[in-house]
C-alpha cells in the first residue's frame, strides 16, 4: 500500500500524482496541506486539537476517516480505512468533496479571492490606524 519513512517534504510529497490518502495525527497544519493537496485523510489524532480537527475532517467536511486508540494497527482498521478512501462508495465522497475544498482554497488566494480581499482590507484598516 506504500512506503514508511522517517522524514519527507510533506508538501512535495502530498503533491505527488499516486498520493492516495494522508495517515495524519491531524494538526491543523497537516490538515490544510492535505486540503490544498486534494489528498484524503486518515487521521490518528493524539491530543489537544488533533482530536476535534479529527472529527472536523470526518463528521463535518467529510474529507477523511478518523481511527482513535489503539485499534490503528490492531485488527485491520488501518487497512479497512484505507480501503474505504481508495475505493470504497464513501471514499469516491471524501474525494469529490476534498477536491472541492481544495478548488475553494485556490479560488480564496486569487488576487480577487476572498482571502486575498480580506487581507487588503486588512492593510487598508492597519494604514488608516497608523495614519498612511
Amino acid at each position: 500500500f506504500g512506503k514508511i519513512v522517517s522524514w519527507a517534504p510533506q508538501l512535495r510529497v502530498l503533491a505527488h500524482g499516486n498520493v492516495g490518502v494522508f495517515i495524519t495525527h491531524c494538526g491543523w497544519n497537516s490538515i490544510l496541506e492535505s486540503v490544498c493537496s486534494g489528498v484524503p485523510m486518515i487521521c490518528r489524532p493524539f491530543f489537544g486539537d488533533q482530536k476535534l480537527n479529527a472529527r472536523m475532517v470526518q463528521d463535518v467536511w467529510e474529507i477523511g476517516l478518523r481511527v482513535e486508540g489503539g485499534v490503528f494497527t490492531e485488527n485491520g482498521m488501518i487497512e479497512e480505512a484505507l480501503n474505504t478512501v481508495i475505493s470504497g462508495e464513501r471514499g469516491k465522497v471524501i474525494r469529490d468533496n476534498v477536491n472541492g475544498l481544495k478548488e475553494k482554497a485556490y479560488d480564496a488566494v486569487k488576487s480577487e479571492g476572498s482571502s486575498s480581499r480580506n487581507f487588503d482590507k486588512l492593510l487598508e484598516i492597519i494604514g488608516a490606524k497608523i495614519g498612511n
